[in-house]
């Protein structure tokens, strides 16, 4: 019993100090509009060009197994490899962030994927082309969750529910531009141009971070450790020492089974079942794909806002609620005009979704383990979304419904992230006191 306490006190004295940094410093954070803006606009940037590198693989899959003499099976074995880099990604690039500050890994993770992306236009064989994707997946893991916390962080607690909305708002984008690029390039110079033209975010950023300026709340940390002589608490020491961190890194992983799921879900799919079961073109059915995204660029920001205001578990629960509601709707009707409709709603409830879901998870952790907190909640979260798709297809399968059935019943995943809102803590205006609490308890 002795050994126990003295193993939590130490942590707790050093939540305790840390306690004065958190309220001072992430609550307010002193930091000019310019350089909040240009951290704000960094992160997006490099969200942006993180969906054109995942989403220009599904629009040239096709060149590139005919290009490789390789089945469709093996191009989706290829997909799995690039979804296991990003959960690598994802936990490694979260405490690196810790570790070394968010500009300079920031900056890293979206050169690498960028200028891995670009090599990989280079590949000649099926291996190196995986390899390629595997480590564009490292990158691009890396870029989200250094990206969130270097945005929460250099936002006011009053209104970083916009700032996580705006950054997401740029993966929305990424992904119209990549399908803009796809129809403009793609059959005129091959799929490698696509890959090619990825050097574009590693260009841009060389750029961008000498504008940069460090976390406010993470140099703020930083000196108060040099201060007072107090070693660096780890994640893994703080999980040991705290069953409330646990719960978060619980509640925040549950939150992303639901988010990633649902997003492959719904974007693997939705063409295919506009083109079987309404009967649409493919044009007209990428181009309505298109509208949805676009409405989870509104839906992203409108829903960081709302969160700012009634705060992130209310929030949150009332978008999974209209997403779940709108999912119902738009595969159970024949009506293309009511497909579209509810379609926004859907897609856009999925941005909202994306957009709370990025500032509660990485509120729920104190800045001195928050990427590496937020690291981990994406990584364990994303692992059930590789069996999505396969979840889909199974389920089209067995229902009488077909690919109509799967898909609304597809919405039953986000009853996990419904249940982390409800049960979980309340994140909005979050300190380090509440872990110091937790540690006293333990």
């Amino acid at each position: 019993m002795t050994t126990g306490v003295s193993t939590i006190r130490p942590l707790d004295e050093a939540f305790q100090q840390a306690d004065v940094v958190e309220h001072a410093v992430v609550e307010e954070p002193k930091i000019s509009k310019k350089a909040r803006n240009t951290i704000t606009l960094a992160a997006t940037l490099g969200y942006l060009f993180d969906a054109y590198a995942i989403n220009i693989y599904g629009m040239t899959l096709a060149l590139i197994a005919l290009d490789f003499g390789v089945s469709i099976q093996t191009m989706g074995l290829i997909g799995s490899i690039f979804i296991a880099g990003y959960m690598l990604g994802s936990c490694v690039f979260g405490m690196l962030g810790d570790r070394f500050g968010r500009k300079h890994t920031l900056g890293f993770s979206i050169f690498a994927y960028g200028s891995v992306t670009a090599l990989t236009g280079l590949a000649m064989t099926p291996i190196q082309f995986a390899i390629g994707r595997f480590f564009t997946g490292v990158g691009g893991g890396g870029e989200l969750t250094v990206g969130v916390p270097y945005v929460v962080e250099s936002w006011d607690s009053k209104r970083r529910g916009l700032g996580a909305g705006l950054m997401f708002a740029g993966y929305a984008l990424g992904v119209v531009y990549a399908a803009i690029v796809s129809a403009l390039i793609l059959e005129w110079l091959g799929w490698r141009a696509m890959y090619f033209l990825a050097v574009l975010p590693a260009v841009i950023i060389l750029f961008v971070r000498m504008q940069l300026e460090e976390s406010p709340s993470y140099v703020a940390t930083m000196e108060k450790l040099k201060q007072t002589r107090r070693k660096r608490v780890s994640f893994w020491e703080s999980l040991k020492a705290s069953p409330a961190l646990r719960r978060n890194l619980a509640w925040g992983s549950l939150i992303y089974v639901s988010l990633a799921c649902i997003y492959y879900a719904e974007t693997v799919f939705a063409v295919p079942f506009m083109v079987s079961e309404l009967k649409m073109s493919t044009t007209v059915a990428v181009a309505t794909l298109g509208l949805f995204n676009l409405s989870m660029f509104v839906f992203s920001i409108g829903c960081g806002v709302l969160s700012d205001k009634i705060g992130r578990k209310a929030a949150g629960s009332l978008t999974l609620v209209v997403l779940a509601a709108s999912l119902w709707v738009m595969f159970s009707t024949t009506s293309i005009p009511l497909f579209v409709i509810f379609g926004i709603l859907a897609f856009g409830g999925i941005g909202g979704s994306w957009a709370i879901g990025m500032v509660h998870v990485a509120e729920l952790f104190p800045t001195e383990i928050r990427g590496s907190g937020f690291g981990w909640s994406v990584a364990l979260g994303r692992f059930p979304s590789i069996f999505a798709p396969l979840g889909i297809a199974w389920l089209a399968s067995i229902t009488q419904g077909g690919m109509g059935d799967a898909m609304k019943y597809s919405c039953v995943v986000l009853v996990c992230a419904l249940a982390a809102y409800v049960f979980g803590p309340e994140s909005l205006g979050r300190t380090g006191r509440d872990v110091t609490e937790a540690l006293e308890d333990a």
